[in-house]
């Protein structure tokens, strides 16, 4: 290939890359790793693909038991738990201790308790997204060998799940955008990564790069709000960057979005989400 052509392909492939990037394909529901015991006969319904690493690996006949159990008890969560992304592939020994200490802690769960899972169930839209991000949340508190019996993370509020849970020092979790953009599928859990994630840089320019500000952590607000943006679109929400005018000649540019069929400003800097009618900058 000559050194021209290397160049256009090289700047082509940057180009798609960009696009790629920035325009967010609407994601849909993991296949359950329910549908995979062959002793639940009534599941409930599954239109997602089956990936290529469940069709590759059986799941474990304890793990079978476990989601049986489960099942028994809450064929909603059963189901929801066999799409979080430790119950895709192949499982071991940590997937099936988690599962079992869950069927525990759901055994033992009080009504006030129970309640609050169905609440940790509604976060983002069910209909799009990947999986239950809080219940993966959860499921991560289980998995540790240091895990406390004594205290039920079905007692936490969201904010405390994930921050008993969401430790981004663990790099192998937190490091790959589109994984990650998958777990942020709700307005809340944007907010609060971003918070805790991302630097703010003033400067004047027009552009923004989510998918560098994700790589650096620095940005400035256009950066953050399409990288909301992208968030957003990718788990089934209407959402779009907007332009606040303010007593700076420059624009901040922030996030609207539709929850529940009303409009939202999603913006970590500082207000977090607040209807558009009430949201005012200086």
């Amino acid at each position: 290939m000559n050194p021209g052509k290397t160049h256009n392909f090289i700047l082509l492939s940057i180009i798609i890359f960009v696009i790629t990037i920035g325009c967010a394909t609407t994601n849909t529901p993991n296949y359950s790793a329910i549908n995979r015991v062959p002793s639940l006969t009534n599941k409930p319904q599954q239109f997602s693909v089956k990936s290529k690493s469940q069709t590759q690996y059986a799941l474990p006949l304890s793990a079978q038991n476990l989601f049986f159990e489960l099942y028994k008890k809450d064929p909603v969560v059963a189901l929801e738990i066999g799409k979080i992304p430790e119950y895709q592939g192949q499982i071991g020994d940590i997937q099936v201790r988690s599962l079992s200490r869950f069927l525990d802690i759901l055994i033992t769960a009080s009504t006030e308790e129970k309640s609050n899972l169905r609440k940790f169930l509604e976060v983002g839209k069910p209909e799009y997204r990947r999986y239950c991000s809080p219940l993966q949340a959860i499921f991560w508190l289980l998995e540790k060998e240091e895990y406390n019996s004594k205290i039920s993370p079905l007692t936490y509020s969201l904010d405390t799940l994930l921050k008993n849970s969401w430790n981004f020092h663990e790099r192998d979790r937190w490091k790959d955008y589109e994984v990650v953009t998958d777990r942020l599928n709700a307005p809340e859990l944007i907010i609060f990564y971003e918070i805790r994630q991302f630097n703010y840089e003033f400067r004047r320019d027009p552009n923004g790069n989510p998918y560098t500000l994700f790589k650096t952590k620095t940005g400035h607000c256009i950066d953050t709000a399409e990288f909301t943006v992208y968030c957003l679109r990718k788990n089934g929400y209407d959402a779009s960057t907007y332009k606040v005018v303010t007593s700076d000649p420059w624009p901040h540019v922030t996030t609207l979005a539709v929850i529940d069929g009303n409009r939202f400003i999603v913006d970590n800097w500082p207000f977090g989400i607040v209807p558009l009618s009430q949201y005012k900058r200086e």
